[in-house]
């Protein structure tokens, strides 16, 4: 009975080795994620309001939101694309460096005129700095390739908290105004993005050897990827930023400010949740059943229990943590806080069932359904916001997030009727014949 004890166990040892490390790696990319915005929330952006004051805070949440669009979109494209690449076995770091460099130039060229249009001349120095903020920052979202890559989620965890550590010590620089109000913020948060970008440098190998800046026989397949997830990445950063850019455009920083606090818990529970979509993609990757309307009825019903779940928990956590971090602006920022809440629940959901849906149908689906979107999105809230203001683009989103979240349903759905009889693995990739 031993024997077969110790034959068994010795079969089934490295499953439950995979399984171990994937729930370890699963709860590192959730506290890395936790440790870097734990700090911009409970330090860093009350850090700057309290120094700022609610207007010009406002002002400097939609300059970030301007950094945001450009380093999520581009950073995480091009890290997105040397992940496909590397399945594909074209994996080239001399191909996305050399694109990244590239990419300077646009994000020079709209920071400035960003930073004019939102804040006004605020000198060469600051304008330097800023530039510097946004094309590091671009680097930052590209560089945790590198972990993912070599699946090292030790040093992904390390990655993240090192930007934590940098934002706490430029904290201090915003708390005692050491190089002016404008230029302490600037460069508190780039000391942060150039600590982590410095740790993969020195560790990794992404920017390294005499092909760090060569391009590769498949340079123009490298870049094809690329383009197409920066575009689905661009869409998905608009989307998430806009509020601020709207809402600064047509209304002032107060607003901003005033919106920002009703959605921010419901962004950061969101956020992160995102790593399970690596966990989700990594289950639908080895799944072989069929997609029936069963299967996708019951993915469909879960993901509404999560999102009506996360929305209340969203509207509790908002009570407590604004009205502790910010008690000047709870009264106008909570009469928004459940739909707010719910419109960015419905957002990251609609993301999740989207990479579900994925797994069944062809990947231009997602490009149609996020185009279709983001015209929708800028038709419903110019006008909302115009005429409504904060209370028009709560409504807005809410509105607009559920629709796509409506189209993810109807794609699944209607792609299930072709699945009933033959398995995934019989019709090939899923794509529609």
């Amino acid at each position: 009975m031993r024997s077969g004890d110790s034959k068994e166990k010795e079969i089934n040892e490295p499953g439950k080795r995979r399984k171990i490390r994937g729930l370890r790696d699963l709860v590192l990319s959730i506290l890395g994620l936790v440790a870097m915005n734990g700090v911009i929330q409970l330090l860093l952006y009350p850090g700057i309001n309290r120094a700022l004051g609610e207007e010009r805070y406002g002002d400097i949440l939609s300059m970030l939101a301007v950094v945001s669009v450009l380093s999520a979109s581009i950073g995480t494209g091009a890290n997105y694309a040397r992940m496909v690449a590397e399945t594909k076995g074209r994996g080239a770091n001399g191909d996305f460096n050399v694109f990244l460099l590239i990419s300077m130039v646009p994000v020079t060229v709209i920071s400035v005129i960003a930073s004019f249009l939102i804040l006004g001349n605020k000198g060469l120095v600051f304008n330097l700095l800023f530039i510097l903020l946004s094309a590091v920052s671009v680097v930052r979202y590209y560089g945790d390739v590198e972990f993912r890559l070599n699946v090292n989620y030790v040093r992904f965890f390390l990655y993240y908290v090192i930007i934590a550590v940098g934002y706490i010590g430029g904290s201090f620089l915003i708390r005692y105004s050491v190089l002016g109000d404008d230029a302490s913020w600037v460069t508190a948060i780039l000391i942060g993005e150039s600590l982590a970008v410095a740790f993969v440098a020195f560790t990794g190998k992404i920017f390294k050897g005499k092909n760090a800046l060569r391009l590769s026989p498949d340079a123009k397949a490298n870049l094809k990827t690329t383009m197409f997830l920066l575009a689905t990445n661009l869409i998905n950063a608009l989307a998430l930023q806009a509020d601020k850019l709207l809402l600064r455009i047509f209304m002032n920083g107060e607003a901003v400010t005033i919106f920002y606090l009703a959605t921010l818990v419901g962004k950061v529970v969101a956020m992160l949740t995102t790593p399970l979509n690596g966990v989700i993609i990594g289950y639908l990757a080895k799944y072989k059943g069929k997609f029936t309307k069963k299967f996708f009825g019951t993915v469909t019903l879960t993901a509404l229990v999560v999102a009506v779940l996360f929305t209340v928990l969203g509207v509790v956590a908002s009570h407590i943590f604004v009205g502790w971090m910010y008690p000047d602006s709870y009264a106008e920022a909570s009469q928004y806080f459940i739909f707010a809440n719910a419109g960015q629940i419905f957002y990251f959901v609609a993301g999740t069932m989207m990479i579900i849906v994925l797994r069944f149908v062809h990947e231009r689906y997602q490009l149609i359904v996020n185009s279709i979107y983001a015209a929708v999105f800028i038709a419903a809230l110019v006008p909302l916001v115009i005429n409504f203001g904060i209370a028009g683009i709560t409504w807005g989103l809410l509105g607009v997030n559920v629709l796509r979240f409506i189209a993810v349903v109807i794609i699944g759905f209607a792609h299930t009727e072709n699945n009933d009889v033959q398995t995934v693995e019989e019709n090939g990739s899923g794509e529609d014949k």
